[in-house]
């Protein structure tokens, strides 16, 4: 397999643009976004970040109500979905929608193998949900946010 590597904005992504060329399954669906490379590593940083969270020790001094847990969950993983969502085309959003509901329970399973955090099923079923609501989202003219947001207020720094 030959990686496909894109030209980034000059001078800028470079090295961004070829990681993303690896990925040759998603490559075909991208949408023509200007700023590609950039909003795609940002999504990764944001799958990052939900990894770490998720992971490290939870903070006893944090305000709480009842299910606040579950609503993080769900607006995690509808962050997530609605992000790469605006990337690709529909033709790879039900791909996206099972790689973040099985991101969603290997998360789980990380966490029941620690000491501070819990297995719950109940999480599972949030970060799911939120993701199916981001993945019946994209149906709608939502799906393109990002692309609008580019040509209205980024086309200077294209």
């Amino acid at each position: 397999m030959i990686p496909v590597v894109y030209v980034a904005p000059p001078g800028y992504g470079q090295q961004i643009s070829q990681v993303v060329g690896l990925i040759p399954y998603f490559n075909d669906s991208r949408r023509q976004l200007s700023h590609f490379s950039w909003w795609w590593l940002c999504g990764i940083v944001l799958v990052v970040l939900v990894f770490y969270l998720s992971l490290v020790p939870v903070s006893s001094d944090v305000v709480r109500f009842k299910y606040s847990d579950k609503v993080g969950h769900f607006f995690s993983y509808f962050i997530l979905m609605s992000w790469f969502v605006q990337l690709y085309q529909g033709s790879r959003h039900l791909l996206l929608l099972a790689v973040f509901i099985a991101m969603g329970v290997l998360i789980e399973l990380l966490q029941g193998q620690t000491t501070y955090r819990l297995f719950e099923y109940a999480d599972i079923a949030a970060n799911s949900l939120g993701a199916l609501f981001a993945w019946g989202l994209a149906r709608t003219a939502y799906a393109s946010l990002l692309l609008r947001l580019e040509q209205r207020f980024l086309k200077w720094a294209a």
